[in-house]
């Protein structure tokens, strides 16, 4: 019996990661079926580790128990460490950005997504007082750096993460990727936005400007070094690198768009740091 109900159990597991996998069911009846396998994985789990617990007070043979715990704990133990405890509490929202009054906007995204899939357009003012309220912490990274160096490093961070690159438009500082689970394979989209800080920039600006009856100083001759120490300095602007990471299925991602945003920024720095 308890062979029947392990082996089923994983069947739906197998079944729905498979079947949303290759496109054979449609994302509902897919979840729906994991999700079921998954619940079935952890009731068999503990009712394996009960008996087991019985049997040594009793001083029997464990017989195959051990075996059938182990295998139907594994899927539960995966999820578990891929969503995290904290994923379980997240709100159901599944679009998430560091600039909530102007959110990067997908140019690319759209033609890989289809009509049943989430939609691209943002959620408005709601949606920002949820995330405001779950993901305090997200927030634009403000940089002082050549804006050709940050692009570098975001596309090898794309790279690093096995994210696969949907355009990019090297003028505007846009990139867009899209990220899949493990698991499941969910593919969530993402956009960058590498912008100049135009509030920092216009501060800078005005502190630049000569005032009216001073006298210009006569300027040296620099050097060739100073010279390229000095374009080198030119070249460092006050930039805004800003993320947005949506969802195409599902109405929660379990906290998944936030963590990524959060820890490709953290990466990003270190990034510009070496």
């Amino acid at each position: 019996m308890m062979a029947f109900a392990s082996l089923l159990s994983l069947f739906f597991v197998l079944a729905g990661a498979v079947t949303f996998r290759l496109g054979l069911l449609p994302f509902g009846i897919s979840f729906s079926t994991f999700g079921l396998g998954l619940l079935a994985c952890a009731l068999v789990s503990m009712t394996a580790g009960a008996l087991i617990f019985r049997r040594l007070a009793r001083k029997q043979r464990l017989a195959t128990l051990p075996l059938w715990l182990v295998l139907c704990l594994l899927p539960v133990l995966a999820v578990v460490n891929q969503v995290g405890l904290a994923g379980f509490q997240a709100p159901a929202i599944h679009d998430i950005s560091t600039d909530l009054d102007r959110p990067p906007a997908f140019v690319f995204a759209q033609a890989e997504r289809g009509p049943q899939d989430n939609t691209l357009q943002y959620g408005g003012a709601s949606l920002a007082d949820q995330q405001r309220l779950a993901y305090p912490q997200l927030a634009p990274l403000h940089l002082s750096a050549d804006k050709a160096e940050v692009w570098a490093a975001a596309k090898a961070l794309i790279a690093a993460n096995h994210w696969r690159v949907l355009g990019e438009d090297k003028s505007r500082g846009h990139i867009e990727a899209v990220a899949t689970t493990r698991v499941m394979g969910f593919a969530d989209d993402i956009v960058i936005r590498i912008s100049a800080d135009t509030a920092t920039s216009k501060g800078v600006r005005a502190k630049g400007v000569r005032a009216k009856g001073v006298r210009a100083k006569a300027v040296p001759t620099k050097t060739a070094g100073e010279n390229s120490d000095q374009e080198k300095t030119a070249a460092v602007e006050k930039l805004i690198v800003d993320v947005r990471s949506v969802s195409r299925v599902g109405v929660s991602d379990l906290g998944a768009n936030a963590a990524r945003i959060e820890s490709f920024l953290v990466a990003l720095q270190r990034q510009l740091k070496k």
